[in-house]
């Protein structure tokens, strides 16, 4: 038998953007508020990134000067500002589906078990992840064991100081590919080599500026043209257009993310195809009153910054939404 919970918010997603609209929420004394993750720990991404010596620092706190620090110490300090609430918060806690019509959630967690949570507003925070090999779109070959993405990588090195790769090939050239050459290199790898299919690389000149402290990496720059993974052996390889073949130990796919709004298409919200962005209102809510979305679940990317005072206008129009209804 499922176990009911009530409450009168439920946020999916405990990174910067669920925590900043949990924050909003208290701020403006709206009380019974569930924050739903699905890791044992809250943070998001910038939880990955340890603070370590010889580390890279990659997150910007423009609310502090452009200060620019470890994640881990940007989500520490996100954990303390919620813990002198009375946020309920749900670790390890899966959201198997959505009811819209219903305003409910059906969720699991190892110490509830199936468990179904009815709220007044319910917010999707649940941010983005990196494009496979075939939403890109320009790249062949299968999924090879040794092709990673970002987040793979950083748990190694961070959580684990293990370095995964040592002849890496990093496919994106936005401010992640750049961020993750940045912590190969000063985990001990060789110079990475970065490919996109754009002339110039998609990262802003000063952060590539700022990772040259770490890492200089090649850039390959391929127009129109689709590049292969192929596999040699226990080795990798990218080839390029011009039948180049770069050799390397593994390849990193980076950047270029996708909204995970799984959850939405399938409880029948409204979503874009096939760039999978939540159709929302100026106010983040979508056509379906006291449902709203937060952070970079929106589309774009965005760093963590910027989707925790996201969180927090989107608390806002929650707040404004539970006065009226």
């Amino acid at each position: 038998m499922k176990m009911k919970k009530r409450m009168k918010v439920a946020i999916v997603g405990g990174g910067p953007a669920g925590i900043g609209v949990a924050l909003g929420l208290v701020r403006r004394g709206i009380e019974s508020i569930a924050l739903i993750e699905r890791n044992d720990k809250i943070g998001g991404i910038p939880a990955l990134y340890r603070r370590k010596p010889g580390g890279v620092p990659t997150f910007i706190r423009w609310s502090r000067g452009g200060r620019i620090v470890f994640g881990e110490d940007y989500a520490n300090g996100l954990r303390a500002k919620l813990s002198k609430t009375d946020v309920e918060v749900w670790l390890e806690t899966q959201v198997l589906k959505i009811v819209p019509e219903e305003m409910s959630l059906n969720v699991v967690n190892p110490s509830m078990g199936n468990t179904i949570i009815k709220a007044d507003s319910i917010i999707l925070a649940c941010g983005s992840r990196e494009k496979t090999i075939a939403e890109r779109g320009w790249i062949m070959g299968a999924r090879l064991p040794r092709v990673f993405f970002t987040r793979q990588i950083i748990h190694w090195i961070d959580r684990h100081s293990v370095l995964p790769l040592h002849n890496p090939v990093i496919i994106g050239s936005d401010l992640i590919a750049y961020a993750a050459a940045a912590k190969l290199r000063a985990a001990g790898s060789s110079e990475p080599i970065i490919i996109d299919n754009c002339r110039r690389p998609k990262s802003p000149f000063l952060a590539r500026q700022y990772f040259r402290r770490w890492s200089r990496p090649s850039y390959r720059g391929i127009i129109r043209e689709p590049i292969e993974i192929i596999g040699y052996g226990s080795e990798s390889a990218v080839k390029l257009p011009n039948d180049e073949i770069i050799r390397c130990d593994g390849v990193v796919l980076s950047g270029e993310l996708i909204p995970n709004s799984e959850l939405a298409l399938v409880g029948g919200l409204e979503v874009e195809t096939p760039s999978r962005t939540p159709v929302v209102r100026r106010d983040y809510q979508f056509s379906r009153p006291g449902w709203f979305v937060a952070g970079n679940i929106l589309g774009g990317f965005h760093g963590a910054e910027w989707c925790f005072f996201n969180g927090l206008k989107v608390a806002k129009s929650v707040a404004k939404y539970l006065s009226q209804s």
